[in-house]
């Protein structure tokens, strides 16, 4: 056998080894994290935070989905899936927090995985309000 026809053959192999191996790694699951040290308010009366004047509203902001589950009650948990990095939304139809990238669901008020891949529920956050002012804490 000439070198020539040797080296492109081992070309070919290594060729076709290696790519099962790197499309099995960028499927395997990322790891995301969660915003570090969270503590922010959110002003009611800003325009910008008027979907969290109905019940059902919700908002992503600094990492953060906080959603308007009462008159009286909101939840706040990492944006982030925990499966690999996607920003969830709330679905108020099936009152779900739901990954458009995974089609994974969270439990609105616990943040546990109710389907899909996440190996993990969200982080939750503490929200409390003082008249129009959200305080969102990690």
């Amino acid at each position: 056998m000439k070198r020539s026809n040797f080296l492109r053959k081992a070309l070919v192999f290594c060729c076709l080894v290696l790519i099962p191996v790197t499309i099995i790694e960028s499927c395997s699951k990322q790891t995301t994290t969660n915003p570090a040290n969270v503590n922010f308010t959110l002003d009611l009366t800003s325009s910008a935070n008027a979907s969290l004047k109905t019940i059902g509203g919700y908002l992503v902001t600094k990492g953060v989905i906080v959603i308007r589950s009462s008159s009286t009650v909101y939840n706040a948990f990492s944006a982030t899936c925990t499966y690999a990095p996607c920003t969830l939304e709330y679905v108020i139809a099936t009152d779900l927090i739901y990954c458009p990238c995974h089609s994974c669901t969270y439990d609105p008020t616990t943040g546990s995985v109710l389907s899909g891949p996440p190996p993990a529920a969200l982080a939750k956050y503490t929200v409390t309000q003082a008249g129009n002012i959200l305080t969102v804490k990690s």
